[in-house]
């Protein structure tokens, strides 16, 4: 079972196609990076990756793809897991040159902390998952 998805999209004369879908195991092994930079490089005419992963991984692509020379080859899609953060790409700038991240809006909803935290077993019972919630958050069964 893995957990990090790298999706590479090619044009075609039907617009965008996904030609592969990668799955990174959840503890890569040593060389999986250079494996994965190695399977996208099969399909040549796709250039764009959108990766679903952590930081540290996102940092083990860059560098793999790096270690390859193919800083600049691809174009990336990042999910927000390296949107708004430095580390994924420090030192690693001219591969990930012109990646695009997506950060979702972040805004804080007035009033919906003062009402969440006033929720109990007594006036919350029209959801159903509530009282799951209560006994992992109070380590307890009801």
């Amino acid at each position: 079972t893995g957990l990090y998805w790298f999706v590479l999209v090619c044009t075609g004369a039907g617009g965008l196609c996904i030609a592969q879908s990668i799955k990174i195991p959840r503890e890569p092994r040593p060389g999986e990076f250079a494996k994965v930079i190695g399977r996208l490089m099969e399909t040549s005419t796709a250039r764009g990756v959108v990766l679903f992963a952590n930081e540290d991984d996102i940092r083990r692509v860059l560098e793999a793809a790096t270690l390859a020379n193919l800083s600049g080859h691809f174009s990336w899609v990042g999910s927000d897991s390296w949107g708004a953060k430095m580390a994924p790409v420090q030192g690693l700038e001219e591969a990930a040159h012109g990646a695009i991240t997506i950060l979702p809006k972040r805004a804080s909803v007035p009033g919906f902390d003062e009402y969440f935290t006033s929720r109990s077993l007594e006036n919350n019972r029209r959801n159903l998952w509530f009282h799951e919630f209560w006994e992992d958050d109070f380590n307890c069964r009801l």
